[in-house]
């Protein structure tokens, strides 16, 4: 029987981090709050939160790592890559190592750095610096070797619903960290005092 439900793939993405965690990164990573949640950025396959967004009781609070709903039905070994990118970005956190700049966008050479040293291969691209990331030979063979395949549900995008011919000029910015929302009449740079992330244009 199929469940349709994220619980299962929440219960496989947190097995996947311990194996990784594990194999990776000696176990030294603490454990996140990993979720599943629609991207509100312009694209990006998850994110690791700068600052712990979760607390339990009185604890010091824990870190999340989301994976963006729009692309869990990529091929399993692309998943598992994004995974391992956000648990680098989480060990350099964990580190007190800034790895990227312009509120998280661009990923500088001490992100590379540290990808290279658990699992990954690293690309420069042409906006966000160090971020294009892929599972290097050792790694693929690992994740390989774990018999799995990739995840069916997905959310697809719902495509940008035709209007009235007025144009809106208003434009809709979302803090990919709380989900915030604020709107403007043009192009503008607005960081989240709350989380220290940087709005994000909903298009």
């Amino acid at each position: 029987m199929n469940e349709v439900s994220l619980k299962p793939v929440i219960a496989e993405l947190e097995d996947l981090f311990s194996k990784f965690n594990a194999r990776f990164f000696a176990d030294k990573l603490e454990k996140p709050v990993i979720t599943v949640s629609p991207d509100h950025t312009r694209g990006a396959y998850g994110w690791c939160t700068g600052w712990k967004a979760w607390k339990a009781g009185e604890d010091e609070g824990h870190y999340e790592i989301n994976l963006c709903a729009e692309y869990l039905n990529r091929p399993f070994e692309e998943t598992c890559g994004t995974l391992l990118h956000e648990m680098v970005h989480l060990q350099n956190l964990q580190d007190g190592v800034q790895d990227t700049s312009r509120s998280g966008l661009y990923h500088n050479k001490k992100f590379r750095e540290t990808a290279e040293a658990h699992g990954l291969t690293v690309e420069k691209g042409d906006k966000y610096g160090w971020h294009k990331t892929a599972l290097n030979p050792e790694a693929l063979e690992f994740v390989q070797s774990l018999g799995k395949s990739g995840f069916s549900l997905v959310r697809p995008r719902i495509p940008g619903l035709k209007g009235s011919s007025k144009k809106n000029t208003s434009r809709k910015y979302v803090c990919p960290c709380c989900g915030a929302i604020i709107r403007a009449t043009k192009e503008v740079h607005v960081i989240c005092a709350d989380c220290d992330c940087e709005f994000q244009e909903e298009i």
